[in-house]
C-alpha cells in the first residue's frame, strides 16, 4: 500500500497547487503589512538576488535527484514544513521583480516544495488550519512513549514563558522571515478526548551564523501538550498557532518537554527561560549596532542557512555566493513591487498584489481561477 502510494504521488506532483497555497499563505498578511516584519524590508531585498538562489537551488535538486524522491526519504535534509510554505511565499513574489526571469529554475523549485508539503502534511499541505506532520500511527506512537507529566496551571504558565522566550530567541537569530526554520508547531491531532500540539525549535545554535556568546546552551527544543477542552489552530506556519476555543491555560491536560533530546523539568525548565531571554536580548542589541550592508549580508546569510543540509549533500556551498552580494552590496532597496502599508482585504487582492497570478501564469503555466 505504501509503495502504491509513493508511485500515486510520483505520478501527480505537478498538480495544480498555487490556489491552495494562495489562501493558506493569506492569514499571514491578513492582519500584517510588510513593513512590520524586520530588521528590513525582505519583499524589497530578496528580488535583488534571490533568483540566483533559486538557480542554485535548481542545481541541487538536479544533482541529488529529488524529483524522484519522496519526502520521507529526505525529510532529514529538509527545513520544517513552515520553513517550506515560507520559502515558497518569498520565492513567489520575488520573480515580480527579475529582469531576466529564469522562470524554468522557479519552476522546479515551487514545485519540489509543494510537492514536499504535499507529501509531508497531505491532509493541509499549505497549513489552512493544521500542520498534520504526523499520521495517526505515528501520533499513537509518539503519545504512547513519552513519559507524561500531569498538566496543572502553573506547568502551563510556564510553557507559554518558554514558548514565548524561545520564540523571542529564534526572531533575533533567525530574523522575522526564516523564523520558521527554528520555530514549527504540529498539529492539532486528536487523540481520545484530547488534541496533541507539538512546538518545535529545531535549531538555536546556527553556529554557521553567530557567536558562540550569543547561542544558548541547547540545539533543540520540543514541547509535547496534550489538551483537553482546546481547539487549535495553524495558520501557515507553526508560530501562528492559536486557539478558537478553550483555554490552554485550564486546558494543558498532560506535557512532556526535551531539550536536546533529554526530558527536563522544573528548574531545567526555568533556567532555559532566563537564559532565552538573556541571549535574546543580547542578539537584538548586536542587531541593532550592524549598519544597511551589514543587515542585508545577514539576512541573505540566514535565508540560504535553510537549505543547508540538502547543499552540503550535494556538495554544493550553501552561503551566498560572490554573485548573490554583488547584486545587492552597495545597492539600495527595490521599490513599489509590493503594496507597503497596506493590509490585504481578500484572497483575490493577495494573489494579485504578491504577484501569484502572474506566477501561475508564466512560471507554472496555468491559471488560477
Amino acid at each position: 500500500m505504501a509503495r502504491l502510494f509513493w508511485l500515486m504521488a510520483r505520478k501527480e506532483k505537478y498538480m495544480p497547487w498555487i490556489k491552495n497555497f494562495a489562501v493558506g499563505s493569506f492569514s499571514l498578511y491578513a492582519g500584517n503589512t510588510i513593513d512590520a516584519f524586520q530588521p528590513l524590508d525582505f519583499f524589497h531585498f530578496f528580488p535583488l538576488w534571490y533568483d540566483l538562489w533559486v538557480e542554485r537551488t535548481a542545481q541541487v535538486i538536479k544533482k541529488l535527484d529529488l524529483d524522484n524522491k519522496h519526502f520521507a526519504e529526505i525529510k532529514e535534509l529538509l527545513p520544517t514544513p513552515s520553513s517550506m510554505r515560507a520559502i515558497l511565499q518569498k520565492l513567489i513574489p520575488s520573480y515580480m521583480g527579475l529582469k531576466q526571469k529564469n522562470a524554468n529554475d522557479y519552476k522546479i523549485v515551487a514545485n519540489f516544495f509543494a510537492r514536499m508539503l504535499a507529501e509531508a502534511c497531505p491532509s493541509d499541505p499549505f497549513g489552512l488550519i493544521s500542520n498534520p506532520l504526523f499520521s495517526n500511527i505515528e501520533v499513537k506512537n509518539i503519545i504512547e512513549k513519552i513519559n507524561w507529566q500531569e498538566g496543572n496551571v502553573l506547568a502551563a504558565k510556564q510553557i507559554g514563558k518558554l514558548i514565548t522566550t524561545a520564540g523571542s530567541l529564534v526572531h533575533g537569530l533567525y530574523n522575522d522571515l526564516v523564523t520558521d526554520f527554528a520555530w514549527d508547531a504540529y498539529g492539532p491531532f486528536l487523540y481520545n478526548d484530547c488534541s496533541l500540539l507539538i512546538r518545535d525549535f529545531p535549531d538555536l545554535q546556527p553556529k554557521e551564523i553567530w557567536d558562540n556568546k550569543f547561542l544558548p546552551s541547547i540545539k533543540s527544543l520540543k514541547i509535547y501538550g496534550l489538551y483537553r477542552g482546546v481547539e487549535w489552530k495553524i495558520l501557515c506556519v507553526g508560530c501562528h498557532t492559536v486557539t478558537s476555543s478553550g483555554s490552554p491555560i485550564s486546558g494543558l491536560s498532560q506535557y512532556y518537554i526535551e531539550a536536546d533530546g533529554k526530558e527536563i523539568n522544573g528548574d531545567q525548565v526555568d533556567q532555559l527561560i532566563q537564559e532565552f531571554a538573556v541571549k535574546a536580548e543580547e542578539i537584538y542589541l548586536e542587531i541593532r549596532k550592524k549598519n544597511f550592508e551589514e543587515l542585508k549580508n545577514m539576512v541573505a546569510t540566514q535565508e540560504c542557512y535553510q537549505l543547508k543540509k540538502l547543499f552540503d549533500v550535494a556538495d554544493i556551498n550553501w552561503r551566498p555566493t560572490d554573485a548573490m552580494v554583488d547584486r545587492f552590496h552597495n545597492k539600495p532597496l527595490l521599490k513599489s513591487l509590493l503594496p507597503q502599508g497596506k493590509m490585504m482585504g481578500s484572497v483575490e487582492e493577495y494573489i494579485d498584489s504578491f504577484g501569484l497570478r502572474i506566477f501561475a501564469k508564466e512560471v507554472l503555466e496555468e491559471e488560477i481561477i
